[in-house]
C-alpha cells in the first residue's frame, strides 16, 4: 500500500508523491515520443507529397528526436533516479522539450 494513514486520518500522499516525481522524466519522455510519432506522420505525409529537401530533414529531424527520447525512456525505466533532486533535473529538460515539440506540432498541422 503506497498510501498509509497519519495521526490526523488523513492520507499521507508523501510517498505517492515522491514515486510520481521520480518517474516523471520517463512519463515525459513518452509523452514526447508520443509528439514526435505525431510530427513523422505529419513530415511523411508531407514528404510524400512534395519531395524536397527541407521536408527530408523535418523527418530526419523528428527520427533523431525519436530515437533520443526512446533511449531516454530505456534509461530511464532500467535506473530510475534515487532522489527527488535527480530526477529534477532531466523532468526540466524533457519539460521543456515536450513544449517546443507541442507547439511545433501544432504549427505544423496547419
Amino acid at each position: 500500500m503506497l498510501m498509509g494513514i497519519n495521526l490526523f486520518g488523513m492520507p499521507d500522499i508523501l510517498p505517492s508523491l515522491l514515486i510520481l516525481i521520480k518517474y516523471s522524466a520517463l512519463i515525459t519522455s513518452i509523452a514526447n515520443i508520443f509528439l514526435l510519432i505525431g510530427m513523422l506522420y505529419v513530415y511523411l505525409e508531407r514528404y510524400l507529397n512534395v519531395k524536397s529537401k527541407f521536408t527530408t530533414t523535418l523527418v530526419l529531424f523528428s527520427l533523431l528526436f525519436l530515437v533520443q527520447n526512446i533511449l531516454f525512456s530505456v534509461y530511464f525505466l532500467y535506473n530510475p533516479p534515487e532522489t527527488v533532486i535527480n530526477a529534477v533535473l532531466p523532468l526540466v529538460f524533457l519539460g521543456l522539450e515536450f513544449t517546443a515539440l507541442a507547439l511545433l506540432l501544432m504549427i505544423t498541422r496547419e
